[in-house]
């Protein structure tokens, strides 16, 4: 037993020894790895080292050197070759720096849809089903068309998940070939259950889901590719929403199409 002990003793030391002579290598290595100077550089040349490993040894462990045309004076004239000054020259260039949030965030979405924008954080609308449905059809019927029926677009529930506090940022990403002008801004009346939008007008071929009579003005201006940004300022207390282009509203069936919503609080 007391031969057993003596050998895990052993054992043990061992890999502590192992461990601190590891640890003291690196923190050695870690030290001695400091930038070469104009003098190390000609040192390195009068030793025999070819361009490569002078290179390699730039590459490694950076350059601390006079760059004005002094300082390359002197390597040149201690016989290091343009290859090395070049080298050199590229290591002690100062590195560029992003502008900060930059690399964070750049302001432009991924995916299409329209954000919120808090500083450098964008925070998507939630995207609501709308259903559609048309009144007056009977009238319209009976004037062959010349009393065109009202379109009515409801959205479930009473208030957006969504609310802000005015002002407020904007960033809308739109799909390839589609204008920002297609986004509709309109207001939404609240029900007991539901929020709804009227009065577009639909004629007998049927028409594209559309508001211009009760839409609001926002100006976007381009910030990138596909990507526009707006102010919202004004708005008054109440339930909102930006009605997306591209639903065809059919006389003879159900319609549906999509809102980015959100409510103003105050």
């Amino acid at each position: 037993m007391r031969t057993i002990a003596r050998t895990a003793l052993r054992s043990l030391v061992y890999c502590l020894l192992v461990i601190c002579c590891s640890t003291t290598y690196s923190n050695l290595m870690a030290q001695s790895r400091k930038p070469l100077t104009a003098v190390d550089l000609t040192q390195m040349k009068s030793a025999g080292f070819d361009d490569q490993t002078i290179v390699n040894a730039i590459n490694a462990n950076g350059v601390s050197l006079d760059t004005s045309v002094e300082g390359l004076m002197v390597l040149k004239q201690a016989g290091l070759s343009e290859r090395v000054i070049d080298a050199a020259l590229a290591a002690a260039a100062p590195k560029p720096t992003p502008p900060a949030g930059a690399a964070a965030n750049s302001g432009i979405p991924d995916d299409i849809g329209i954000y919120v924008q808090a500083k450098d954080q964008l925070t998507p609308l939630p995207v609501e089903v709308v259903n559609f449905k048309t009144a007056g059809t009977l009238g319209m019927a009976f004037s062959y068309g010349f009393h065109k029926a009202r379109l009515q677009g409801t959205v479930p529930g009473d208030k957006s998940p969504e609310q802000i506090a005015l002002p407020v940022t904007l960033v809308l990403r739109c799909p390839d070939g589609t204008a920002p002008t297609e986004y509709q801004l309109i207001a939404l009346n609240p029900k007991k259950d539901s929020r709804e939008f009227t009065e577009a007008k639909v004629g007998v071929t049927g028409a594209s889901a559309g508001v211009d009579n009760q839409a609001l003005t926002l100006n976007f201006q381009k910030i990138g590719h596909d990507t526009y940004k707006a102010t919202m300022t004004g708005l008054k207390k109440g339930e909102y929403g930006f009605l997306a282009p591209g639903t065809a509203v059919s006389m003879t069936s159900v319609s549906t199409g999509k809102l980015y919503s959100f409510g103003v609080p105050e």
